[in-house]
Formats: structure tokens, C-alpha cells, sequence
């Protein structure tokens, strides 16, 4: 009977210890491919294993102990190591959750900041057709990137391209925001007169065609041009060759063919 007792004191601890790893390795194993493990999952992983190691040797120790009450320890230390090993399907789940609520806040001042500015650029439009104050061509860049760059859906909230691709074109007809405006620098002296649609071209389009182009920001030239833009001159015949070209969507982005 001793030897029995002596055995299972040290099998059950074993096969303990090999279930708590087993464990482990499941969850390890179910997300092999996965590259975006929170440092603290990473910890907890090792931690557990060194832990459901280290508790299976005390409950081994606990249970060839003579001492009463020696074998009800062994079964708690035996339990406990159990329990440690979902320590990270448990520390996974609390970083999610976090990480879940941070990027909900994230979100919400991303969407209150890009209202505030929106309802700036509204009103700005209105009291520049009011005070007949044009853009200048600078300033109107400025206002072509913000309405290529509100749409939030890759926070996970509303694509606002829509409204303000409406705010642009209000502004192009109300004639305070001219596609063919002169910007005031050029790359060089001798260099040709760069309208704003050419401007927009050079730095949203061509440094990433033919496919890095983002969506919106073809979306933008295709407003452009739809509105009067000049592509007669040097600046404008680059703009025209790439608006021949067959355009795909992919994603966020369009390629050129």
C-alpha cells in the first residue's frame, strides 16, 4: 500500500504537470501564426510553464510527505498549478479587452477632432463666399489633403469623405477654390507656373504610382479635373498620362495599367 501511495504521489503530479503544459501549448499552438502577441501574454506563457513545472514538484514533494494533512496541500498545490495554466488565455483576454477599450477612446477623439474640424472648414467656406476671399493655392492643398484624409474606417468609424468631398466642390463652385490656382513656390526658378491641381498631383499621386496611389486622393484629382482643371500646360501633361491609364481599385488604394 506505501509503495501504491509512494507511486501515485509522484504519477499524479507527473500527469498534473503534463495537462498543465499540454495547456499551454493548445493556446500557443492555436495562435502560431499570429504576430501581434502583447508582451505581457509572452511573460505570462513563460511564467506558467515555469510555474506548472515548479508547483507538480512541490505537490510531488508535498504528497511523499509524512506530515498530517501532507496529501490535501498536495491536491490544492495540484489545482493551482492547473489553474495557472490558462494564466495566459486569461492575461490574452484582460490585454484584449483593454487594448479594445483604448482604441474605443482612441476612436471617439478621433471622430469629435475630425467634426471640430470639419464644422472649421465649413464655416471658413461660408465666410470666405461671403467676404468673396478666395483660397490660395497653398491653402487650398491644405484643404484638399484634410478632405483626402476623413475617412476614419480604418478606426473602425464613419468614412467622412463623402461630406467633405461636398465641402470641396461647394468651394469649387462657389468660386473660392480654383483648381487652376498658381501655387507661390516653384521647385526651381525657371521652372513652369505649377497650378494647385499639378501641385496635388506631385505630392499625393505621383511619388506612389502605380500602385500606391490612396484611393481618396485619386478621388480628389478626379474632382479636380472634373472641375475645370488645366492639364495644357508642361506641368499638366503627367496628370493627363495617368488619368488615361486604366485604374483598379484594390483596397485602399487604386493601381495604374
Amino acid at each position: 500500500m506505501r509503495v501504491r501511495r509512494g507511486v501515485l504521489a509522484i504519477v499524479l503530479p507527473v500527469l498534473v504537470a503534463a495537462v498543465g503544459l499540454a495547456n499551454i501549448a493548445d493556446y500557443w499552438l492555436q495562435n502560431l501564426l499570429r504576430e501581434d502577441w502583447p508582451a505581457e501574454v509572452r511573460t505570462a506563457f513563460q511564467v506558467a510553464t515555469v510555474a506548472v513545472i515548479v508547483l507538480a514538484a512541490i505537490a510531488v514533494w508535498l504528497g511523499r510527505a509524512r506530515w498530517r494533512g501532507h496529501a490535501v496541500l498536495a491536491g490544492v498545490v495540484m489545482v493551482l498549478a492547473i489553474a495557472v495554466s490558462f494564466a495566459p488565455r486569461g492575461t490574452d483576454f484582460v490585454v484584449g479587452a483593454q487594448r479594445t477599450v483604448e482604441r474605443q477612446a482612441a476612436g471617439a477623439d478621433a471622430e469629435m477632432q475630425f467634426q471640430s474640424d470639419y464644422l472649421d472648414r465649413s464655416d471658413d467656406v461660408d465666410d470666405r463666399i461671403d467676404a468673396k476671399k478666395p483660397y490660395t493655392a497653398d491653402e487650398a492643398l491644405d484643404f484638399l489633403d484634410f478632405a483626402a484624409h476623413s475617412d476614419l474606417s480604418w478606426e473602425s468609424l464613419p468614412d467622412h469623405t463623402p461630406e467633405a468631398f461636398a465641402l470641396v466642390e461647394h468651394a469649387i463652385e462657389a468660386g473660392i477654390l480654383d483648381p487652376n490656382a498658381v501655387t507661390q513656390t516653384t521647385p526651381t526658378p525657371d521652372s513652369p507656373v505649377e497650378t494647385l491641381t499639378v501641385a496635388f498631383y506631385e505630392k499625393r499621386i505621383r511619388p506612389f504610382a502605380p500602385r500606391l496611389i490612396e484611393k481618396h486622393n485619386w478621388d480628389v484629382l478626379e474632382i479636380l479635373v472634373a472641375h475645370g482643371a488645366d492639364l495644357s500646360g508642361e506641368g499638366g501633361a503627367a496628370v493627363s498620362a495617368d488619368l488615361a491609364k486604366r485604374v483598379t481599385v484594390v483596397g485602399r488604394f487604386v493601381e495604374l495599367s
